[in-house]
């Protein structure tokens, strides 16, 4: 799977029901890095095991870390850890937000 096709498909599949959990700077200020460990993360939410398998596969295509999947409740969740991709969906996020105002 080539680059573009692969974060074209991961793209899809956040903006069909996908989560993002960005790193609250404050709070590590005020709490310290220790006791405040939330950090950036993308969250994936496959259909089915095929879809989970689908995703993984386009994660490493990007070259990035293919995190350990887990189950939250009947859904399969695939995160993806880091600031610089947690950055991008947020502004894939934001665009999108925006392209629905003006519809």
């Amino acid at each position: 799977m080539s680059k573009p096709v692969a974060f074209e498909f991961l793209k899809e599949i956040f903006l069909r029901n996908g989560n993002l959990r960005i790193k609250d700077e404050v709070k590590v200020a005020k709490f310290g890095s220790q006791k405040h460990k939330k950090g950036y993360e993308v969250r994936l939410v496959a259909k089915d095991e095929q879809e989970l398998e689908q995703i993984r596969i386009a994660i490493s295509a990007l070259d990035l870390y293919v995190a350990k999947s887990y189950p939250k409740g009947k859904q399969l969740v695939q995160p993806i850890y880091g600031k610089e991709i947690t950055k991008k969906f947020e502004e894939i996020k934001s665009s999108e937000a925006s392209n629905n105002k003006l519809s």
